[in-house]
């Protein structure tokens, strides 16, 4: 039996067999896609038998997408079930497979364990991705990531939205461990994020010990930032790999929730990354 249908511009076909259920799905999974997707979708990762996502026709595949990916597997594996994803090229799926997340991965370039230049490039994807999410989560007008460099121990702005010169110049390498202390003119709430693997929520720069007194105050405020988070992105083997802040134009209560929603960004974007 086959049976097809249109969801938020993508197209949609499942073919049910007794043993296996194909679903075959063409477009750009965006967001919205994902949302109306997965509701139309979530009975089939209950049968615990096998679910076949293919995905050859599938022109971008985001950050919801891969999620997607990884909660339908865990569903169907709640119910001893297997998932298979078909004609999928991204690495960060590889990933989710190396992690035991899907018995079969068809990609285009083989199963191999992925180089270090590929992990990075999946990073910084991850990480691109990830702060768009929390950008839009908290409506911010600013936000960057940050990607570790081991051999300089250092974060790299990677990505940022609405910032100019010389915040990107100053906050363009930010020391992970024993970073600057304020006295040397130096302040960073994601420095400090990094150091303690714990995200920081600062609610008015002006106010903060963290910056009080340090000439990062000046760069701040001369960008229009009052308040920022800054969420470290840590691996399966709790690993610091990157770092995620938005930055907002006034001063900021950060919520419960607000809270909540940017670590679960970062959790994902974590168990997302090499």
């Amino acid at each position: 039996m086959v049976q097809t249908w249109s969801v938020s511009g993508v197209e949609v076909s499942v073919t049910s067999r007794p043993e296996r259920t194909v679903v075959r799905v063409a477009g750009k999974l965006h967001h919205s896609a994902v949302v109306a997707l997965r509701k139309q979708l979530s009975h089939l990762s209950d049968q615990g038998y096998c679910l076949v996502l293919d995905f050859s026709h599938v022109s971008f595949l985001g950050f919801a997408g891969v999620e997607l990916v990884e909660a339908m597997a865990e569903q169907v594996r709640s119910v001893g079930g297997e998932m298979e994803v078909w004609g999928a090229h991204d690495p960060r799926l590889r990933a989710l497979h190396l992690r035991g997340g899907l018995r079969s991965l068809r990609l285009r370039d083989g199963d191999g364990a992925p180089s270090d230049v590929a992990a990075q490039g999946r990073n910084q994807r991850v990480l691109r991705e990830a702060l768009a999410r929390a950008l839009h989560a908290t409506g911010a007008p600013m936000g960057n990531a940050q990607i570790l460099d081991p051999a300089s121990d250092g974060l790299h702005i990677t990505v940022q939205r609405g910032f100019r010169q010389p915040f990107l110049s100053f906050f363009r390498h930010v020391r992970v461990s024993g970073h600057e202390e304020p006295a040397a003119g130096h302040g960073s709430s994601c420095g400090l994020a990094a150091q303690e693997q714990s995200p920081i929520f600062v609610e008015d720069v002006r106010s903060s010990p963290l910056f009080v007194g340090t000439t990062a105050l000046d760069v701040l405020q001369d960008a229009g930032v009052f308040a920022v988070a800054s969420l470290p992105v840590l691996n399966a083997a709790n690993e610091l790999t990157g770092m995620i802040s938005t930055h907002h134009a006034r001063p900021l209560t950060w919520t419960p929730e607000a809270r909540e929603e940017l670590k679960h960004v970062a959790r994902a974007a974590g168990q997302l990354a090499q």
